[in-house]
């Protein structure tokens, strides 16, 4: 008592060094070490530490300065990303190890991500402020935490996990004692035992076709009123923007859907979601690739799952060969609410007839053949026509420098306009609804998203009669253009070479945009029907009814 009667007797302004000894003293009848605590309000130190590595300590308080200047979820991504980070320090996002990592961010940060100080810092005031003071955070992306304490976020559990983390970290403090369980988790109720519940994983928060087809999945479950745990496969470049809110969930239902490419192995999913595998679940892989044939390396990799359901018929057959049942389960594709824009918005001209096309050059340009698209723009029109074609390219120039050159030496010498910027997802489908057409000459698709939105959107539709796209594009309500098999003669990966694909004719896609220009009224009709084709078989409800009747049978089996 006498030591706490000094504590309290210190009130006289005797500078830093006085309130220095206060803090620690306090500190030490809390329980909390010294060398562990880190301050995130003390400006001095948080200078001095970026300071010392070159960076500009913040203008203010660091609180005022995070919360002004921080990005909201920016701070996030370092250590959901690295797993090297959450191993070397797992505590790093509470305040046992805050100071350590922000320490770690100000000598190397990583070059490759574009996160500042101060978006750390707001991530780290914002844990602090949580009920678990960044327990819970840390959990979701600590499989060996997951596995050793699989009921830790839960009423029952929260302790045992907190008397756990004292003894296999060697912590202690007033804050650790304190740390309570989220009201979201210490409410949460089980479902009932004949609820269909699932877990969902893939890549919600990479902008890519990916993405839309992981949503559609969590979409159709949802509307057939079944439970889901939706968990996100984080990814460097992430051009989303969203935080993990509403995207960390635990593998906690006894059916997991996997929605990614066949590129990544499962295991590798589990390592870079920050996920343990629990055992004793049923995995259903929805893969979607773009060829008829796999790469022999991927041969064993339905080893990992029971299951495979293919988005198309075309997937379908090409991954029969990895010895699992294979289920064809074609997805949903709902386009949201978005504003309508003008042409001009857009940088095209009004008063032209505009084709339009749009893919990611991370999809490979060869495979999605812009340079094809444009020849047969210029065979069907003169210079002199009103008519244009815009291509809607995403990401930037910095991967694929050299599609990136001939990309642009082709519109710049064809007249065609180059859309190279990044756009929303409701600003893109604006730019789809002003194209008065769509066309895609690709020479192979897993399923043909875009193709798909354009047809939602009531538009004339020209592709590729092959691949993916023929599940819902057919001479009845869209444009399909002749093609020839052929074979690929280069290794890109993920397609290695000797693997076929189409090569549609230029000739014929010419003659088919002639017919659309010409032809308004004809192209309307065919619209018309492609739209109400599409609705039919690609609306939530539709692909709810699949998926719930295959989920049925699995849990009867």
């Amino acid at each position: 008592m006498q030591t706490r009667s000094l504590i309290r007797s210190l009130t006289l302004p005797a500078g830093r060094a006085i309130a220095k000894v206060r803090r620690r003293l306090r500190m030490f009848f809390r329980g909390e070490s010294p060398r562990f605590f880190f301050d995130l309000d003390d400006r001095e130190r948080i200078s001095r530490i970026m300071a010392e590595h070159g960076l500009t300590p913040p203008p203010g308080s660091p609180r005022e300065s995070a919360y002004r200047l921080g990005h909201p979820t920016r701070g996030e991504k370092l250590y959901e990303l690295r797993d090297d980070l959450r191993r070397e320090i797992p505590l790093a996002l509470t305040p046992a190890q805050r100071g350590d990592y922000f320490r770690w961010f100000c000598r190397f940060g990583w070059s490759d991500m574009d996160i500042e100080p101060l978006d750390l810092l707001r991530t780290l005031f914002e844990l602090d402020a949580a009920p678990d003071r960044g327990l819970v955070a840390s959990y979701l992306v600590q499989p060996a935490w997951q596995q050793k304490y699989p009921q830790a976020l839960t009423s029952a559990g929260w302790n045992e996990f907190k008397c756990g983390i004292v003894a296999d970290y060697g912590i202690r403090g007033r804050w650790l004692r304190r740390a309570g369980l989220p009201l979201r988790y210490a409410q949460a109720q089980a479902g009932s035992p004949s609820q269909l519940a699932v877990n969902a994983i893939g890549l919600f928060r990479y902008t890519s076709g990916l993405q839309q087809a992981a949503q559609s999945v969590v979409d159709a479950l949802r509307v057939a009123g079944v439970s889901v745990s939706v968990r996100d496969v984080p990814m460097a470049h992430n051009r989303d923007g969203r935080g993990r809110a509403g995207f960390d969930g635990l593998e906690c239902y006894p059916i997991t859907i996997l929605n990614t490419g066949l590129d990544m192995p499962v295991r590798e999913v589990y390592r870079l979601a920050g996920l343990h595998a629990r055992p004793g679940v049923y995995r259903i892989a929805v893969w979607w690739w773009e060829l008829e044939q796999l790469p022999p390396d991927w041969l064993e990799r339905g080893g990992e799952v029971n299951e495979i359901w293919a988005p198309t018929s075309f997937i379908a057959r090409a991954l029969a060969v990895l010895g699992k049942p294979v289920h064809p389960m074609l997805p949903s594709v709902r386009l949201p609410a978005f504003a309508a824009k003008p042409k001009a918005a857009f940088g095209l001209a009004p008063e032209k007839f505009t084709f339009l096309f749009v893919f990611d050059m991370n999809s490979r340009m060869p495979r999605k053949n812009p340079l094809g698209l444009i020849e047969a723009f210029r065979l069907a029109f003169r210079r002199s026509e009103p008519v244009e074609l815009a291509i809607k390219v995403s990401p930037q120039e910095r991967f694929y420098s050299d599609w990136w050159r001939e990309l642009r030496r082709a519109c710049r010498d064809n007249q065609v306009t180059l859309i190279d910027r990044g756009l929303e997802r409701s600003d893109l489908l604006a730019l789809m609804n002003a194209a008065d057409a769509y066309v895609s000459l690709h020479r192979s698709e897993g399923f043909g998203l875009t193709m798909a939105e354009a047809m939602l959107l009531g538009k004339p539709t020209i592709a590729t009669g092959y691949s993916g796209n023929r599940d819902f594009m057919t001479p009845d309500n869209s444009f399909l253009v002749d093609y020839q098999p052929t074979v690929i003669v280069d290794d890109m990966p993920p397609y290695p070479k000797g693997c076929v694909w189409a090569e549609a004719s230029t000739e014929h896609a010419a003659s088919l945009m002639r017919r659309v220009y010409e032809g308004r009224d004809e192209a309307g009709r065919i619209a018309a029907r492609g739209k109400a084709d599409a609705e039919a078989i690609l609306s939530p409800e539709a692909a709810a009814q699949r998926l719930v009747t295959r989920l049925a049978e699995i849990r009867r089996s």
